[in-house]
C-alpha cells in the first residue's frame, strides 16, 4: 500500500496554529497585571477585640487581653484607658461608662440595699438591764440609843415585814433612866403639864411610840426591853446597811453579802425558789447579845411595790436616748407580759468599774414578781420624737469612713459611684444617714469591697439631696 506523505504536513498545521493563537490571546488579556499574594490589594482596617486590654481598678498591675476577674481581689476587670485615638475608637459603645479613672467608678457585682426610714429599720435598739431597788422606797432602821440586843424578831435577810411589826428588843440604861424620869414626874407633879410633856417628848424622840408611852403611864413600871418596830412594808435587808457599820470584830472579820436576787428567807421573798430548790436563808450579821451604839444603822426595810430598771447602752447607743422616751421592757423568766415604761433618767456619769452608761425606768411591782438582779431586756419604742426628720438608715458596712468624711457606693447603671453622705447615729448593725441620699438609690451593702484604704478620693454629690460640707 502506498502512503501519500505529501499531504501530512498540511493536515496538522491548522491545529498548531490554533494553539499558538490561543496562547497569544491569553497573554494579551493579562498584559499589565500581576498574580499571586503580592498582588492582592490590602484589606480595610477593622477594629479587633484583641486590641482591648482589661485591668483591675484596685491592682493596675493586672492586665489581661480578655474580660475576667482579678486574681488578687476577685473584682471584675474593666477596660483599660488607652491614650491613642484608634484604641478609643475601638471601644464598644456599651463599655464607655466604665472606661474612666478607677477613682471615679467601679464595675462590680455586689448586693445592694435601699435606705429605709427609722420606723422601718430592721435594727431596733435593744438594751440589756437588771432590776434594782428604788432607794426612795427604802427606810433605814437606826438605833436612837445605845444598848444590848436582847431579842431579834427577824432572823435573815429578805425576810418580809409589815409596817409596825417588831424587829428587835434592846436593853438600854439610857432609855430606862428616861422612863423613870417620866414615872417620877407623873407620881409627884402630874399637874405640871410642861414638865410632863417634856418627859414624854424625850422618850418619843428616843423612839418610843405613843402606845408604849400610854402603857408606861398606866403601869408606872420601866421597860427593860424596848421594842423597835418596822416603819415600812417590805423586806429586811441588812447587807445594804448594817454590814458596813458593824465592826469587823463583831462578825469575826467576815462579811458575806448574798448575791443580788439569789438569797431569800421565805417562799414569798424577793428571790423565791430557784430551779434547784429553795435558796438557803442568808443569816443576819447582828446577833442577840451584840451591843449597838447611838445612830448605828441596824437594817434597811425595802419596799418593792416599785423598782428600778437599769439599762446599759453603749456610748454609740446613748446618743439615741432621751428622758421621756418609751421602752418596751421584758422580764426574763417571770412570765409577765411586756410592759412599756418611761425613760426617766440618763445617768450623767459612768458607774464605778463600768464601761457603759446607765439609764433608768421605774417599774410597778405590786405582786413582787420583779426581784433585784433579775435580767431585763428593753427595746426603744420608735416615735416621731426619736425618728430624725428625713433621716435614713443603712447597714453599717454600707457606709465607708474615709477619715474626714463618709461615702456610700450608689449604683449607676452597671457601675458604682461613691457619694458623700452625712452620718448621724450608729448602732451595732445600722448607721443613720442624715443627708446625701434620697432613699430611692441602690447602695452597695458592703462598701469595703469596693475601696481600699486610699482608693476612692473623688466623690460625687447627689443632685437631689447634696451632702453637707463642714
Amino acid at each position: 500500500m502506498t502512503r501519500n506523505l505529501s499531504n501530512s504536513p498540511r493536515r496538522y498545521l491548522p491545529a498548531r496554529l490554533l494553539a499558538r493563537l490561543l496562547a497569544l490571546t491569553l497573554l494579551a488579556s493579562c498584559h499589565g497585571q500581576s498574580h499571586g499574594p503580592e498582588s492582592q490589594a490590602p484589606a480595610q482596617p477593622v477594629a479587633s477585640s484583641a486590641a482591648m486590654q482589661y485591668t483591675c481598678p484596685m491592682h493596675p498591675q493586672i492586665v489581661r487581653d480578655a474580660p475576667g476577674q482579678c486574681p488578687i481581689c476577685g473584682m471584675d476587670l474593666v477596660p483599660k484607658v488607652m491614650n491613642n485615638d484608634a484604641a478609643a475608637a475601638a471601644t464598644p459603645a456599651d463599655l464607655n461608662q466604665v472606661s474612666q479613672a478607677p477613682n471615679a467608678a467601679v464595675l462590680a457585682a455586689v448586693a445592694t440595699v435601699r435606705p429605709v426610714a427609722e420606723g422601718a429599720a430592721a435594727d431596733t435598739l435593744t438594751l440589756p438591764g437588771v432590776v434594782d431597788y428604788d432607794p426612795r422606797r427604802s427606810r433605814a432602821v437606826a438605833a436612837r440609843f445605845g444598848g444590848r440586843i436582847e431579842r431579834l424578831a427577824v432572823r435573815f435577810n429578805y425576810q418580809p415585814v409589815r409596817r409596825g411589826q417588831k424587829l428587835l428588843e434592846l436593853y438600854s440604861p439610857e432609855l430606862v433612866t428616861a422612863e423613870q424620869e417620866l414615872i417620877f414626874v407623873l407620881e409627884n407633879d402630874a399637874d405640871n403639864a410642861p414638865l410632863v410633856g417634856g418627859a414624854r417628848q424625850k422618850l418619843r424622840l428616843l423612839g418610843l411610840t405613843d402606845q408604849q408611852l400610854r402603857d408606861l403611864a398606866r403601869t408606872r413600871r420601866p421597860n427593860y426591853r424596848v421594842a423597835i418596830f418596822s416603819p415600812y412594808n417590805g423586806y429586811v435587808v441588812e447587807t445594804l446597811a448594817a454590814a458596813a457599820s458593824i465592826p469587823a470584830a463583831a462578825t469575826g472579820g467576815v462579811s458575806t453579802p448574798p448575791e443580788p436576787g439569789m438569797s431569800a428567807g421565805a417562799p414569798n421573798g424577793p428571790a423565791g425558789n430557784s430551779a434547784a430548790g429553795p435558796a438557803q436563808p442568808q443569816a443576819l450579821i447582828l446577833t442577840e447579845g451584840d451591843y449597838v451604839s447611838t445612830g448605828q444603822t441596824l437594817f434597811q426595810v425595802v419596799n418593792t411595790d416599785q423598782v428600778w430598771g437599769i439599762f446599759q447602752p453603749t456610748s454609740a447607743e446613748l446618743g439615741r436616748l432621751r428622758p421621756g422616751q418609751q421602752l418596751r421592757v421584758v422580764a426574763e423568766g417571770t412570765g409577765l407580759p411586756p410592759r412599756t415604761a418611761r425613760l426617766d433618767l440618763v445617768e450623767p456619769e459612768f458607774r464605778s468599774g463600768a464601761s457603759v452608761a446607765a439609764v433608768r425606768v421605774y417599774l410597778p411591782n405590786s405582786q413582787g414578781r420583779l426581784r433585784r438582779g433579775q435580767r431585763l431586756t428593753g427595746q426603744l419604742v420608735p416615735s416621731a420624737a426619736t425618728a430624725g426628720a428625713g433621716s435614713l438608715w443603712l447597714p453599717r458596712a454600707a457606709v465607708v469612713d474615709l477619715g474626714t468624711r463618709q461615702v456610700t457606693f450608689v449604683r449607676r447603671g452597671t457601675t458604682f459611684v461613691p457619694v458623700a453622705v452625712q452620718v448621724g447615729q450608729r448602732t451595732a448593725t445600722q448607721a443613720q444617714v442624715l443627708r446625701g441620699l434620697t432613699g430611692s438609690e441602690e447602695v452597695a451593702v458592703n462598701g469595703q469591697y469596693l475601696i481600699d484604704s486610699e482608693g476612692f478620693i473623688q466623690t460625687s454629690a447627689n443632685t437631689v439631696n447634696p451632702p453637707v460640707h463642714d
